[in-house]
């Protein structure tokens, strides 16, 4: 019987929990985006701005985030492309 590590015991107690309220295709990416963004708490307001977008479209914006990679705050940018157009 082998004895885990303590960088074991402290990686498993630090992984998120998986969230087990997901109900529809856009809730899985509001919880993708809010843990991405390490936001757990602004679940809800990730879920709107999804609903208002639409969900492929959000997941594209979000995936065109995540791949550039070299925004300065992701989680602005992120919202200020979802944010309305003007009329």
């Amino acid at each position: 019987m082998a004895m885990e590590g303590i960088g074991g015991v402290i990686r498993k107690k630090a992984e998120a929990k998986p969230n087990t309220r997901i109900h529809s295709e856009a809730h899985a990416l509001a919880d993708e985006i809010s843990t991405h963004f390490n936001e757990r708490k602004r679940f809800a307001m990730y879920l709107g701005v999804i609903k208002r977008l639409g969900v492929p479209q959000a997941r594209a914006l979000f995936a065109e985030i995540k791949s550039e990679g070299n925004a300065q705050n992701p989680r602005k940018l992120f919202m200020w492309l979802a944010k309305r157009p003007k009329k």
